[in-house]
């Protein structure tokens, strides 16, 4: 039962270690010189990687994020942050760029306006 514990406890501490480390690659981030409109920057990220492939269009039961409104959902669950900026395990095709998650970071730190 103790080693248990103990096995526990480690996986824990490397899970927040890790899941830490994540977090601080935004720690820096300056969104005054990012564009962050979701009509110029966040829809065609979108469209281009998460739609476009079928995963997320009007038809899929993953949700659909070809409008704003099936976007906010998954913006305000916190699932869109999570697993793109920091799980990083979408898209799954290939994780986005740094420039782009920093671009969706903005956006969401700005309230993820429909601008």
């Amino acid at each position: 039962m103790k080693k248990l514990i103990y096995l526990l406890f480690f996986v824990n501490c490397i899970c927040n270690w890790s899941c830490g480390k994540k977090e601080d690659e935004y720690k820096n981030l300056d969104c005054s010189s990012i564009n962050a409109s979701y009509t110029s920057t966040i829809k065609p990220l979108i469209d281009a990687n998460c739609t476009s492939s079928g995963c997320h269009d009007a038809k899929s039961s993953n949700g659909n994020l070809t409008t704003y409104e099936g976007l906010i959902i998954r913006v305000n669950n916190g699932t869109l942050s999570k697993r793109v900026l920091y799980t990083k395990d979408m898209p799954k095709r290939s994780a986005l760029s740094l420039e782009d998650r920093e671009r969706i970071k903005c956006w969401l730190d700005a309230g993820a306006p429909r601008n």
